[in-house]
């Protein structure tokens, strides 16, 4: 679990395993959740019938990734492995052999 503001952030927690496996990469997370923050808020008036952007909900091969808006300047983003997001990732993989 991350903090994110444009111009830096800070690891609220991570398992020790983590933190090891992805200490290099953290200014690359850092950077990819702030442009998806911008986005997100740049594009919500668009939707604003919706309510107001809360929170992101992104999926990956390894990985969910839950961005929550605390402001416009900043945002904390919460990473679960796959495990943890089972049930998520279940519902998803239903959804998109829907689509398909």
């Amino acid at each position: 679990m991350f903090r994110y503001t444009e111009d830096g952030g800070d690891v609220v927690y991570a398992r020790d395993d983590v933190e090891a496996a992805y200490r290099d990469g953290f200014e690359r997370l850092r950077s990819a959740a702030w442009e998806v923050h911008q986005t997100v808020l740049a594009q919500s008036p668009k939707v604003r019938t919706l309510g107001e952007y809360r929170v992101t909900v992104h999926t990956f091969e390894e990985a969910f990734v839950m961005q929550f808006r605390e402001s416009d300047a900043v945002g904390t983003a919460i990473v679960f492995d796959r495990e943890i997001g089972r049930n998520l990732h279940e519902f998803l993989l239903e959804c998109e052999d829907y689509l398909e």
